[in-house]
């Protein structure tokens, strides 16, 4: 019987003016009529948009994680896959002892994320995320990341990720002093916060280390032909897309191996595509029909028509209401 966990027992947190999406600090625990399987999830907020999340579970059933909607906009993170007792997920790839770091899009929908390991996952993941009332980090969030990386950053891409292979010795001990925190109270909260910056430095040196042309893992065939059929499916929904454990299980592969291949065949996430599809859609709605922007926006799938002003203007440099007058 599979495990569920989930954020929506997780009120937003009302202090958070400038991240109002931000959940208040929280963790979920593997209720213990789990007969074999233990373990928890942990959610620490810091400063400007910092956040850490911490996985450690024991498992002999299969996890299932259900996540909340995140804001419009994007995120830095940085990911370090500690230990895996199963050493491969169901594609095969290799995921203990690996990090990444990554800058993509919001997912902006509700999803789930499904842990189908035996044994032990654990996972700490570090993310900074854009104010939800802007496109881009501010000047105080950009001050936390040394200057090579700001210059991906400051690029805006729809997605960058670069794999970095084994967790470096000074990286596992810093992950180890926060698993093993010895601070409770507003001394944890400044400790673990001045750990996810040393993170950040010190992930950022491996990653110039390791230079731009690392191989990434091949696909087989029949693996990329499920990742353009799952892209088909993701054109063909753009106003009730799929989760991802869907879309997954719709095309006969795991979500590891479908986010995989997504950024190694379309070169980018699934959530990406979704996006950049549907401002594709909205510019030709725009053109081509009478349709208002307020029912274009709607068409489309957004629920919000400020995301969708804010994301039709990074994506074509102008307001969607100024693109219809244009072509009037």
């Amino acid at each position: 019987m599979a495990i569920l966990l989930s954020e929506k027992d997780h009120p937003v947190s009302l202090s958070a003016k400038a991240y109002p999406s931000a959940l208040s600090n929280y963790e979920l625990v593997i209720p213990s009529s789990q007969a074999g399987s233990r373990g928890y999830k942990r959610s620490l907020n810091f400063n400007h948009g910092l956040n850490l999340l911490i996985r450690d579970y024991w498992l002999q059933d299969t996890l299932i994680e259900e996540l909340l909607p995140e804001p419009e906009g994007l995120t830095l993170e940085f990911g370090f896959n500690i230990a895996t007792a199963a050493a491969e997920d169901l594609s095969g790839s290799a995921l203990a002892q690996a990090s990444f770091v990554q800058v993509a899009p919001n997912r902006t929908y509700a999803d789930t994320t499904e842990w189908p390991h035996r044994g032990r996952l654990l996972k700490i993941d570090l993310h900074l995320r854009a104010p939800a009332a802007m496109a881009d980090f501010n000047s105080e969030q950009l001050a936390l990341i040394p200057t090579e990386l700001q210059g991906v950053v400051n690029q805006k891409p729809d997605l960058w990720h670069q794999s970095l292979g084994a967790i470096a010795p000074n990286i596992q001990f810093v992950l180890q002093q926060i698993l093993n925190c010895p601070y409770t109270g507003s001394i944890q909260q400044v400790y673990l916060e001045g750990k996810a910056l040393e993170l950040i430095a010190l992930q950022t040196a491996q990653w110039l280390e390791a230079g731009p042309s690392r191989l990434a893992q091949r696909l087989k065939p029949s693996d990329v032909d499920r990742i353009y059929q799952a892209r088909d499916l993701v054109a063909q929904r753009l106003d009730d897309p799929l989760s991802l454990l869907e879309l997954a299980r719709a095309v006969g592969l795991n979500d590891c191996t479908l986010k995989r291949g997504f950024r190694q065949v379309l070169g980018t996430t699934v959530f990406g595509y979704l996006r950049q599809q549907r401002l594709i859609k909205a510019r030709q709605l725009l053109q081509d029909t009478e349709m208002s922007v307020a029912e274009v926006t709607y068409q489309v799938g957004y629920s919000h028509a400020g995301h969708f002003a804010a994301a039709f203007k990074r994506e074509f440099g102008v307001s969607p209401k100024a693109f219809k007058n244009s072509v009037l």
